[in-house]
């Protein structure tokens, strides 16, 4: 009878071995790769918080440039259109391109008037939004929610809505008390939706003051229309097309306007803005980031607002 041959200890113990060293070389293969790609995502991060420094400093660079600019036009007296220089043209640097401009403020509705501590030109500028509300066949209720908005208003004006109807909602707020520090708040209002939020944003803004003042030389129509509660959008537009005004009389003896302005309306306008928006483009090795700063064109040494942000102002 054949005997069988059975495996001895070493022949297992060499395959034992073997299989450990299999199992050894595919963990160290996996281990190699996950090192590579934490390594790779590594650089990955440094080039990209490299590349958002570059965009900084330079946005920085424009923010000066800008507030020079300013600075020399309002020290001469030049108009806002003597702003839109060639400085705004792009400019080549290292690894992308920069790109500034201003954007003057004078020319919307400043949401923070409703606030004004005197109460008498607070509901003037209610008003006046709420002229603005009606052109664009919006709500006028929202003008009385603004007010409310920003004056914390445990008793809501009729139809408007206060304290307790904001702490209902999911998740619960609480109106502000406080001058809005952006625009795009109005969106928190009861009756602000995305549709009315797309006709208010491109006229309104909220400066860090409690004053309705229009430059006449860069006012939209429908602003101006609000702020001269006789004058329509289309006269409001011949008026603006009719510029620039040197002074406020010329502005005031308009043929369109001379008839219909009244006192209270005339110290609401101006022929120069105060408030402006430095906006930097940078575009650091195909990315576009977009920086803003608000700045007082008037108040020599202004740091008391400032804001470096990317997306919208």
């Amino acid at each position: 009878m054949k005997s069988i041959a059975v495996p001895g200890f070493h022949e297992r113990q060499r395959g034992s071995a073997l299989l450990i060293a299999l199992i050894t070389a595919a963990l160290a293969a996996v281990i190699a790769t996950v090192m590579l790609e934490r390594g790779q995502r590594s650089l990955a991060r440094s080039e990209a918080l490299l590349a958002t420094e570059r965009s900084w400093q330079y946005a920085r660079g424009m923010s000066v440039l800008a507030g020079k600019l300013l600075e020399q036009a309002m020290a001469e007296g030049a108009s806002s259109s003597a702003l839109d220089g060639s400085w705004t043209a792009p400019f080549d640097v290292p690894g992308g391109m920069v790109q500034g401009r201003l954007i003057d403020q004078g020319a919307l509705f400043n949401l923070n008037a409703l606030a004004h501590p005197d109460g008498a030109t607070a509901n003037e500028a209610r008003e006046a939004f709420r002229r603005l509300l009606e052109q664009l066949d919006l709500n006028p209720i929202i003008a009385d929610e603004l007010a409310d908005w920003l004056d914390g208003a445990v008793m809501p004006r009729p139809g408007s809505a206060a304290n307790d109807w904001y702490a209902r909602q999911d998740p619960p707020y609480r109106t502000a008390g406080v001058l809005m520090a952006n625009a795009s708040e109005l969106r928190w209002l009861r009756s602000v939706d995305e549709a009315a939020w797309h006709k208010l944003s491109p006229l309104v803004v909220a400066l860090p003051e409690p004053e309705l003042r229009i430059n006449v030389n860069t006012a939209r129509p429908e602003v101006l229309a609000a702020v001269i509660a006789e004058l329509d959008v289309e006269q409001a537009r011949r008026v603006v097309a009719d510029g620039p005004y040197s002074d406020p009389v010329r502005f005031v003896e308009h043929p369109l306007v001379a008839p219909v302005i009244r006192p209270d309306e005339r110290i609401r306008l101006a022929i120069r803005s105060r408030w402006y928006v430095a906006q930097a483009r940078v575009v650091i090795d195909g990315v576009e980031r977009d920086y803003f700063r608000l700045m007082n064109g008037s108040a020599a040494g202004y740091d008391g607002f400032r804001r470096f942000s990317q997306g919208v102002p």
